[in-house]
């Protein structure tokens, strides 16, 4: 009971280290604004994301609308801020500003502002701003994979010894394992110790060729959040390279064994600081959430392989065949029961975290991530089906399992797959998409509040007036809307809505940064009878 102690203290020191970590920025407000029509140009230009970027590997252009860029100055980052001078004036026309800049934790974002000054033949509202984060490259999702499959085959492994061959003799420890766990360790290794030339290709957006430039090097270690994480890591493999070979020194004794197990628990956690678990309400609880949606898949798919790779050596040779397969059934229903948990374990984190990253239908149906997580979800489904499979053939004791085992691990590995690929991509927050919402005053009035297409730049917004009788409201002097971003203090927006068919009123307004944005509908009728109601919606960046 006191190893166990020690494993849950062990973790909760990981918990409650300093969080350095953030998902995808995304701009909160600029001078210029997108498509705004300037009489005179600003004293410099100035873009606020939705929390700190890294102060290196950021670039800020304008060019006019012919390509002829216009040169800038004092090109600076401070803390959430990317701001820059003009060095010259320039003429009337339409401009646009491209921007690079790089997330705190490691997602660099890009995009565009246009915006006009003076008077033009081409008005700037037609041409569209940009902002994304782009798409990971194949490497990204190679690194990535290896390391989850390697967490996965060592937790696997030492859970095996722990938990399913308790106290294993020699000569249930066959040369096969041995090769396993280092083969582990390497992929995990490589991993980790590549992610830091990995990074420099992101972050400087430089090929493979460049990775391993001293003075990119030397940036991403002095001036980004990632060298913290980085070098916690080093720490952990070397403390792990330590504890692995003590378990060949002490023949896979328990505290050994323990000992690999809480350092490969903490490389997970240090994975689980890093990425989208940051972008939410309660950090902690996502944090902790990530974990054990890792751990738990971990162990579930990490067990199938030691299944599958370590228990066909694992059998003491003195064995008669009838001990052999009491052996063999009793590790499959210890595994199954545990599956069971593991199983509870990843759907309750992993509904938690979708929750936090997709807010609604149209962004699970419309943006890579919500697609992406469809799929995972598909497969974890069949990958269940076979797990009840097993399960039952476990109970039953009839023939062992083999074809059918592989096809579970085989899922698992393309869930592992499409989980790096959910670790680099932009959230669903990205694309909420269209918004309609109800409230209902306190005379029973309905008012319906509809924002399209609810992301940054032109939207429609339109409201709809019902009375407590279930008729539109057709005596309307008024109807006022003021929109004011609640993630930061930029000021309101109001605006005055036309009546267009029978108690539907629509404007158009610019909406210029993603977020949280409150939006209060107030009617006044010719008898002076107020209609008011509040809502809270979340506009995209896409």
């Amino acid at each position: 009971m006191k190893n166990y102690i020690w494993l849950f203290v062990s973790l909760l020191a990981l918990f409650i280290l300093p969080v350095t970590a953030f998902g995808h920025a995304s701009i909160l407000s600029s001078n210029p604004s997108p498509n705004e029509s300037l009489d005179t140009i600003p004293e410099k230009i100035s873009i606020q994301f939705s929390e700190t970027i890294q102060s290196s590997f950021h670039s800020l252009a304008m060019y006019s609308k012919e390509g002829k860029e216009i040169p800038l100055q004092d090109i600076q980052v401070s803390g959430d801020t990317l701001e820059a001078t003009w060095s010259s004036s320039f003429d009337e026309g339409v401009y646009i500003i491209k921007w690079r800049v790089v997330s705190s934790d490691g997602h660099p974002i890009k995009g565009t502002i246009p915006f006009q000054y003076g008077e033009s033949n081409i008005p700037s509202d037609q041409l569209i701003g940009e902002e994304h984060a782009g798409f990971p490259s194949t490497t990204q999702i190679v690194l990535q994979s290896l390391q989850y499959l390697c967490f996965a085959a060592l937790t696997g492994a030492l859970f095996f010894y722990l938990s399913l061959v308790k106290r294993p003799t020699p000569d249930q420890i066959s040369n096969r394992a041995r090769r396993y766990i280092w083969l582990s360790y390497t992929g995990l290794a490589i991993s980790i110790l590549l992610s830091l030339p990995l990074k420099v290709t992101i972050d400087a957006d430089v090929g493979w060729w460049h990775a391993f430039n001293g003075i990119y090097l030397k940036e991403v270690l002095q001036s980004t959040q990632f060298r913290n994480i980085w070098m916690i890591e080093i720490v952990l493999l070397i403390a792990l390279l330590v504890a692995i070979l003590a378990i060949w020194r002490n023949y896979f004794n328990k505290v050994s064994l323990l000992t690999s197990f809480i350092l490969i628990s903490a490389l997970m956690v240090c994975k689980a600081l890093i990425g989208h678990t940051m972008d939410t309400t309660h950090q902690y609880l996502a944090v902790s959430m990530d974990f054990l949606h890792v751990m738990s898949m971990a162990l579930w798919l990490g067990g199938l392989l030691a299944i599958l790779i370590i228990l066909p050596k694992s059998y003491n040779p003195k064995l008669t065949d009838v001990d052999k397969k009491t052996f063999y059934w009793s590790i499959i229903q210890k595994f199954s029961s545990w599956a069971v948990l593991f199983v509870i374990v990843l759907i309750v984190s992993g509904l938690y975290s979708s929750f936090q990253h997709v807010p609604t239908l149209h962004s699970l149906l419309n943006t890579t991530y919500g697609q992406l997580l469809l799929g995972k979800i598909g497969l974890m489904s069949i990958m269940l089906g076979f797990g009840a499979f097993h399960l039952l053939r476990g109970k039953r004791k009839t023939k062992k399992l083999g074809l059918s085992t592989g096809i579970e691990f085989s899922l698992g590995i393309i869930i592992l797959l499409i989980a790096a690929l959910l670790t680099n991509v932009q959230t669903a927050k990205s694309s909420p998409g269209p918004v309609e919402k109800t409230e209902m005053t306190e005379n029973n009035d309905q008012v319906t509040l509809s924002v399209t297409p609810n992301e940054i730049g032109e939207n429609l917004i339109q409201v709809e007036l019902i009375n407590n009788e279930g008729i539109p409201y057709t005596d309307i002097e008024q109807l006022t809307v003021v929109m004011e971003p609640l993630d930061e203090d930029t000021g309101e927006v109001k605006l005055h809505l036309q009546e267009e068919e029978k108690g539907i009123f629509k404007t158009k307004s610019l909406i210029t940064m993603s977020g949280k944005w409150k939006i209060q509908v107030h009617g006044l009728t010719k008898e002076l009878h107020s209609i008011d109601a509040d809502f809270v919606i979340l506009v995209g960046n896409s």
